[in-house]
């Protein structure tokens, strides 16, 4: 007779939706997509990030899906499938997801992590793009099921259209200098 399975679950202790658990009952999809099993508001976290699933032997098994950044188990990088037991930690983008089991959870509640003081800080909006604006075009996107600006608040797509202007005149430049000296 096979002894019972004890119960696992996921628990995000660190990053954005610190606090929330899901259990392990079936192979559980991690990522930032709507569809995702445990969805996470991490920017660093591919769509569909990484498979967790219980095992018959009252562990789990992780297996990263092609992420961009990996997925990373207690601080070491995932290749291929690994075991995870209770108390093992889960590392995708900025989001630390402890896998805790029925006791641990019974003992305590949460194992969320609190951020220090010094380190807490409040939301930072954009401020380059007029707050109105995005409301109103939030609430229209939002209605249609779409969110058109967030490729607009990432601070890295600012940089590049700052650039754009630029290497287009170092493009001018070099195509006249190679036309000048074949002549």
């Amino acid at each position: 007779m096979l002894a019972p399975v004890p119960e696992l679950a996921l628990e995000i202790v660190e990053g954005p939706g610190a606090g929330r658990q899901i259990a392990l009952n079936r192979p559980v999809v991690i990522g930032r997509a709507p569809d995702a099993d445990l969805m996470l508001d991490d920017n660093e976290v591919s769509r569909h990030h990484a498979r967790v699933a219980p095992a018959s032997d009252g562990s789990a098994v992780v297996e990263d899906l092609d992420s961009v950044n990996g997925t990373f188990v207690n601080h070491n990088e995932l290749h291929g499938r690994a075991r995870l037991d209770p108390s093992d930690e889960l590392l995708l983008g900025v989001t630390v997801i402890e896998v805790r089991s029925s006791s641990q959870i019974t003992q305590q509640r949460t194992a969320q992590r609190p951020v220090p003081p010094a380190l807490a800080q409040a939301a930072n909006p954009p401020a380059y793009v007029d707050r109105n604006v995005i409301d109103s075009v939030l609430r229209r996107e939002e209605s249609a099921g779409a969110r058109e600006l967030d490729k607009y608040v990432d601070v890295r797509v600012r940089r590049r259209a700052q650039l754009a202007p630029l290497a287009v005149v170092m493009l001018i430049a070099l195509a006249l200098i190679i036309y000048f000296a074949t002549r």
